[in-house]
């Protein structure tokens, strides 16, 4: 199998080599994503900040000519938020809201979904906080929606 290895894409995120991610990205999108979406796996990770950046990136750059694939992504996370199989992504929230960001306005209506999804859940707390401020940088106004039920969050484990 030929293409961009994981290795190779934690390398361009750390390096911030926006370019290179991109070619990689219309190269082979839904690897990319795979292998993005793995990096985000241990909270961690020296990458993991740089990893939400290149989401954020690839929505802001590549949202417009393929809108379904980045819905996806805020889909999955989603799901591994509701996953009752005890295989919970910690960084689901985080992930679904660097897409919104990136995309705003074109999802951010999908945010409450995530709020409400992480809420009430402390092992999401973390990334939620991430999250809205991913979002609220983004959007301003949707921030604001949102900052009280962020602050009253119990903690985190």
């Amino acid at each position: 199998m030929s293409g961009i290895t994981k290795a190779e894409l934690r390398a361009l995120a750390e390096a911030g080599d926006e370019q290179a991610l991109l070619a990689a990205f219309d190269e082979d999108p839904a690897r990319v994503r795979r292998f993005l979406t793995r990096l985000t796996f241990a909270p961690d990770d020296a990458c993991h900040a740089a990893v939400i950046a290149c989401f954020e990136l690839l929505a802001r750059e590549r949202c417009a000519g393929m809108p379904s694939f980045f819905l996806e992504i805020i889909r999955r996370s989603l799901w591994e938020m509701n996953e009752e199989g005890a295989n919970n992504s910690w960084s689901a929230p985080e992930r679904a809201s660097a897409v919104i960001a990136g995309a705003t306005p074109r999802f951010d209506e999908y945010f409450s979904f995530v709020f409400y999804a992480a809420r009430d859940e402390p092992l999401f707390h973390e990334s939620l906080r991430a999250a809205f401020a991913l979002v609220a940088a983004a959007n301003p106004a949707l921030g604001e929606e949102y900052r009280a039920g962020i602050e009253a969050l119990s903690g985190t484990y």
